[in-house]
């Protein structure tokens, strides 16, 4: 039922509507997880999760592909998807964090690289946030080209990370201000805000870009047109994830 629902509203460009869908496969995804396999919510949430995404990503960017650009309406698309599941999981790391350890421990993995957490700081922040940048970007890209469908699975994965993070950090702080402003070594979430975002939009875009090549191929599209089309938005992911990094190393 999801996936159709998912494909209906954004036929009809209810953008809001796409978010409370993924919403709500977010939090759909963790019950059946919990109530099936109570001990690896961590990871299965975020594949239950991810599969009434599958149908209707394939479907929209099969069509995209052959529309061909501007691919703004697909962009909108994925990135509603993503901000529903990122809330459903941001409610979850509020309310259940004890049961994402796998989620914790990439994002401590990260704050002790890039000296968050009371250790020693690298000398070259930005070098250490674009290689990983880098490393995520061109994974997605080669996910998405390989099995199609934007990389249903990565989306859910990385609204699950960030929103388990913001909830870390949320949790760790009291009160309205301290939420704001941060206190102590407990930075502030909406200090993440500007980066992540960016971050997040180059994601997608690695995600679409690939999805593309991927229906191109399917559809045998090489004409120089269509490849040049898709090397622009490829590259226009690499600057996002660029501005990104020079943000959060600044």
């Amino acid at each position: 039922m999801l996936p159709e629902l998912i494909l209906r509203e954004e036929k009809q460009g209810s953008l809001k509507y796409v978010t409370l869908l993924g919403l709500l496969s977010g939090l759909t995804g963790y019950g059946i997880a919990k109530f099936i396999f109570p001990g690896q919510t961590d990871v299965l949430s975020v594949v239950f999760a991810s599969i009434p995404l599958v149908f209707p990503l394939t479907k929209v960017f099969l069509e995209d592909e052959e529309n061909g650009r501007p691919h703004t309406d697909e962009v909108e698309f994925y990135g509603t998807l993503f901000l529903g599941q990122f809330i459903a999981f941001l409610t979850l790391g509020l309310l259940r964090p004890e049961d994402f350890s796998m989620q914790t421990a990439v994002f401590s993995e990260q704050m002790t690289q890039l000296g968050l957490t009371g250790n020693a700081i690298l000398p070259d922040v930005f070098f250490v946030v674009i290689s990983n940048n880098l490393v995520l970007y061109l994974s997605i890209f080669a996910v998405a080209a390989v099995i199609g469908s934007a990389g249903a699975f990565i989306l859910t994965w990385n609204a699950s990370a960030l929103g388990i993070f913001m909830a870390h950090l949320i949790a760790e702080l009291r009160g309205f201000s301290e939420i704001l402003l941060g206190a102590g070594k407990t930075p502030s979430p909406v200090a993440y805000v500007p980066h992540a975002t960016l971050e997040m939009a180059g994601f997608a875009v690695a995600g679409i870009c690939g999805s593309l090549v991927s229906a191109a191929v399917y559809r045998e599209h090489f004409d120089t047109d269509t490849w040049k089309d898709l090397t622009k938005l490829f590259v226009g992911g690499l600057l996002l994830i660029l501005v990104a990094a020079l943000l959060e190393s600044a």
